[in-house]
């Protein structure tokens, strides 16, 4: 209550004072509404990466729950910038990740990836999930590369922070993951036309 008033007082001023209101308003948020508006900005993207990095439909939302709770109890006051704020986030997912993929070695399943999609076309299943298999083929590093950087669009730097290697290791591991994942697809391709 004290906070609002002094935020709606600080808003009326000029220039720099409004500015003022502004950083008093945003540390005015809940821990709970800053998390939620986290979420708002990055969640989608936060899911397409858990399940590229899982191939597992079954098991996406239980790995981002656990990295949402652990993300939720480590929120930092505020961030430095966007890219600081996207590389925390990713590395939390990211790191889920891995430790669901380890576990499943531990107690290996078949995912259900073709059960949970619904295709517009026979050609678009047939793609997608040679894409899928070819992704799924990648060891864990460089298929989290390539979903950083090809899928959700992070720039090199970003996604060095976010899987804590130097921006060449990004450069190295997606210019490997690409090549493989473009001789899987042009094998892939092959036995489409054998076969």
């Amino acid at each position: 209550m004290i906070v609002e008033a002094v935020v709606a007082v600080s808003a009326r001023g000029f220039g720099h004072e409004r500015e003022s209101a502004a950083a008093l308003h945003a540390a005015a948020l809940s821990p709970r509404r800053r998390f939620e508006n986290l979420l708002d900005r990055h969640g989608p993207r936060l899911r397409r990466v858990a399940f590229g990095m899982l191939a597992d439909p079954n098991r996406v939302d239980d790995v981002l729950q656990e990295a949402y709770l652990k993300a939720f109890r480590r929120l930092p006051s505020q961030f430095e910038n966007d890219r600081v704020e996207s590389a925390w986030l990713y590395r939390i997912v990211y790191r889920c990740c891995l430790d669901e993929l380890r576990g499943r070695r531990r107690r290996p399943e078949t995912p259900g990836l073709a059960e949970a999609v619904v295709w517009t076309s026979d050609d678009d299943a047939v793609q997608s999930m040679t894409v899928a298999a070819a992704l799924a083929e990648l060891p864990p590093d460089a298929r989290a590369v390539v979903l950083l950087v090809d899928v959700i669009g992070l720039d090199y730097e970003t996604a060095a922070s976010a899987l804590r290697v130097p921006r060449g290791t990004v450069a190295s591991r997606l210019n490997g993951a690409r090549a493989r994942l473009r001789a899987a697809l042009l094998q892939g391709e092959e036995e489409d036309r054998d076969g």
